[in-house]
């Protein structure tokens, strides 16, 4: 975990992204981290970050903390019928972090596609909680795009069209 935080906080050096960060007690759900980034005086939207398992194949979905994820919308995208939420040891085995500290990047797997929720751009500034329990990183939303644009990480656009969901590359 320590190595995915502190590559986070390479990959922010590297793009000359400010960042802010808050200790707090451990905190395993949305609603516990937003609670103490509101004690901190932090405005933004918190992230939801959900691996999902589907044909022999894991992929990273990052939301916002309210939204409700759907597994059955992306069935298309990932081309199956047979989508699940990963377990806590495969969310562990994949991304080296634990449910409620997954970030929304800076993994040595290079190979976990993400997708992101296009909703995340239409706020000013960006919180979640950078692989460790007890920290929380905020950023500007529009800097979490250029990270999306620097990364290696195969990476995709999700929105709702119509009541449908469809997706475009980050460009």
């Amino acid at each position: 975990m320590m190595e995915i935080y502190e590559n986070i906080l390479r990959i922010l050096r590297e793009l000359n992204i400010s960042y802010e960060q808050i200790d707090h007690p451990p905190v395993r759900t949305c609603e516990n981290s937003m609670k103490y980034r509101k004690e901190h005086g932090w405005e933004g939207v918190g992230s939801k970050n959900i691996i999902f398992h589907a044909k022999e194949r894991f992929y990273l979905v990052v939301t916002t903390s309210e939204k409700e994820v759907k597994a059955r919308r992306f069935k298309k995208e990932f081309g199956t019928k047979n989508i699940r939420f990963a377990t806590p040891e495969e969310v562990k085995e994949v991304t080296g972090c634990e449910i409620g500290a997954i970030p929304p990047f800076g993994y040595k797997n290079k190979d976990l596609p993400i997708y992101v929720d296009e909703e995340i751009f239409g706020n000013e500034y960006f919180m979640f909680n950078p692989a460790i329990h007890t920290k929380s990183i905020r950023i500007r939303s529009e800097d979490l795009l250029r990270i999306y644009k620097f990364i290696e990480n195969p990476v995709k656009i999700f929105f709702l069209e119509e009541g449908k969901i469809e997706f475009r590359s980050v460009e």
